[in-house]
């Protein structure tokens, strides 16, 4: 990425690069109208300090940078530190440095993904959480440092992606509740701003029109990913159609919050109605006797991503990442042959 200097917003002010920087750096003998014409200038042509530039003698370290989009008080699935994790440990082990980011909507609408990278000295990018609406993924082209996105398909040859086959997991997942005799099965699902739900979505069809069995739209739920929305929208299916006989679910919070919402009806998860879940998050083993569901492993997705980004820095031109392995984990909540 060619940086705008200070000396580039001072031709553009016709203003000296002194008279610039007292401007960026408030200073009170500078005119309030130059100060604020000055920033806004600055703004535009994303000017941004070189910080490695006032240390070190201008050396710059490699650094390889995770954003995190939309992070949460609370991550129940683990996804978040098994992929924060992953990435650390890959960047330890290539003694390359390593920061963590977060960002949201409204961050991505203020700062462009360019500057960001600018401002934090970054020499790769991992980026995790992104839905498909998200400012940041119209802005891959302005940047031109390795970039690896996760769980996000990326329509564009320098970005890898890091993902396990989503479609193909979920299709299982299905055939298998099939195979064991469920045929009036639902999905809860996360909603289309997700590409990991969109996928998951694909393979329950898949499964449902393999097999001959009709897809009712009343019986494709979103719930944002979401456990207390899954518990709602299931317990609304429920009171409305009594001949589901399964659900495949595209998170464990989802299908914990439709287990819920089936214990309510009197019902018992497993054996009137099977539940498949996604992810295999730490409490899944314990609850409902056992949640039946797809396991990934965040940590290697996360350690993948930061090996990938760091061989592509260091001029590695072939490097690729084959989709991770995923497991169909049975247990109490769907029962049956594999």
């Amino acid at each position: 990425m060619e940086r705008t200097t200070i000396r580039d917003v001072a031709k553009k002010a016709g203003v000296s690069i002194t008279t610039v920087s007292k401007a960026l750096n408030d200073y009170t003998d500078v005119n309030p109208e130059t100060r604020k014409h000055i920033q806004e200038i600055a703004r535009q042509m994303n000017y941004v300090p070189n910080v490695a530039g006032r240390s070190m003698g201008g050396r710059v370290d490699k650094v390889i940078g995770l954003l995190i989009n939309d992070l949460r008080p609370m991550d129940p699935s683990g996804a978040v530190y098994g992929i924060l994790s992953g990435v650390c440990h890959a960047c330890q082990d290539n003694n390359i440095e390593f920061i963590l980011m977060t960002t949201d909507g409204h961050q991505q609408a203020q700062r462009s993904l360019k500057v960001l990278c600018l401002s934090k000295q970054l020499t790769g990018l991992i980026c995790t959480g992104f839905r498909l609406h998200d400012p940041y993924l119209k802005q891959l082209d302005e940047i031109d440092i390795p970039c690896a996105f996760i769980d996000v398909r990326i329509d564009n040859p320098d970005v890898l992606d890091i993902t396990m086959d989503n479609e193909r997991a979920a299709y299982e997942a299905v055939s298998f509740l099939i195979k064991n005799g469920r045929k009036n099965i639902a999905l809860v699902n996360g909603g289309p701003e997700a590409d990991v739900a969109i996928l998951r979505g694909s393979g329950y069809r898949w499964a449902m029109e393999e097999a001959g069995l009709p897809i009712q739209p009343n019986r494709v739920l979103d719930a944002g990913f979401q456990e207390d929305i899954a518990y709602q929208r299931v317990r609304h299916l429920l009171e409305r159609d009594s001949s589901v006989d399964a659900l495949f679910c595209a998170s464990d919070l989802m299908a914990l919050g439709a287990c819920k919402a089936i214990e309510e009806r009197g019902l018992t998860v497993g054996d009137q109605i099977a539940v498949v879940g996604f992810d295999d998050i730490p409490s899944a083993r314990y609850l409902y006797g056992g949640l039946t569901t797809v396991r990934q492993d965040f940590y290697l997705m996360g350690y993948m991503a930061g090996k990938a980004i760091y061989e592509k820095i260091e001029g590695k031109t072939d490097v690729r990442v084959d989709n991770m392995m995923y497991e169909l984990v049975v247990r109490n909540s769907a029962r049956g042959k594999l």
